[in-house]
């Protein structure tokens, strides 16, 4: 028995999903194409034939489409509506390649090609790749990737809740940012993802140690200028005390006081009643 392939929509982001069945075994090849989306707006709920009865618009839809603009559809969804009318509804219909011409699906409005340019999306809470309204997660700080506290309060160095490096989490260089590859975004495989952390997560470190570095050299630096040096190399923050010699104070450097006679010497003493020229008694 032959292969029988099949062709699947994956999701609405262009995946398409190649099933070949041989024999009872079947592979799945995962290929990405870029897809080029169509809104149609204001596409009638209720379709009706000549004689008014109702028809199943489903099974006329896709060969209307290939009437008007020459190509086959890969993928038709209902969409939101825009209008306020309830008689209608909006279809995205997405083809391999752009269409030429300008056409619409039984009086709707004209199909018009979304704009992919500003599909990525990032939340401010948690600051992962998505719309902010449908996340559950824990906010987190901007600057730091740390919970608790805002981003207007930290004072942390900056490192990245997605890629663990030294920057904000709105890093438009991001390396675990998605990447528009031919129209498509593509992220990083969870291999890739685990890889491009664990290298930022180590330049995150090697910013620290340089800050830190910087840090110990600043001090270092302010210790010596506040301890300013004479021209003897030695420090005038404690200048020394010295005694102040004898020539400035004026007092005498020893004095001493005899008590008693200094052997060889006799003292003299002075006659109570000296009269001038008369004979000493013997």
């Amino acid at each position: 028995m032959s292969a029988q392939p099949a062709i699947i929509n994956n999701n609405s982001t262009g995946n398409l999903t190649h099933l070949i069945a041989k024999g009872n075994t079947r592979l799945s090849v995962e290929t990405n194409k870029e897809w080029f989306t169509y809104v149609v707006s204001d596409f009638p709920k209720r379709l009706t034939d000549f004689h008014g009865n109702e028809v199943d618009s489903d099974s006329i839809v896709s060969d209307e489409i290939e009437i008007q603009t020459g190509l086959t559809p890969v993928d038709i969804r209902q969409a939101r509506q825009f209008s306020d009318n309830p008689l209608t509804k909006g279809l995205l219909v997405s083809f391999l390649k752009p269409t030429k011409r300008f056409w619409s699906l039984f009086g709707s409005s004209a199909a018009r090609l979304v704009d992919k340019t500003n599909r990525l999306r990032q939340c401010e809470a948690c600051w992962g790749y998505h719309f902010a309204r449908s996340c559950y997660r824990q906010p987190v700080c901007q600057r730091c990737g740390k919970t608790g506290h805002s981003t207007g309060d930290c004072a942390a160095p900056e490192q990245c809740v997605n890629c663990l490096g030294p920057h904000q989490a709105n890093f438009d260089k991001c390396p675990d940012r998605p990447k528009r590859v031919r129209g498509v975004l593509r992220r990083l495989t969870k291999e890739q993802r685990g890889h491009v952390r664990t290298v930022r997560a180590e330049a995150y470190r090697q910013r620290q140690r340089e800050r830190e570095s910087q840090l110990e050299s600043h001090q270092e630096a302010h210790n010596d200028t506040s301890e300013p040096q004479g021209e003897d190399g030695v420090s005038q923050d404690q200048p020394s005390v010295r005694a102040p010699s004898p020539a400035v104070s004026g007092a005498p450097s020893c004095i001493m006081v005899a008590t008693t006679p200094q052997i060889g010497y006799e003292a003299e003493e002075e006659p109570e009643h000296p009269r001038p020229g008369s004979p000493r008694k013997r």
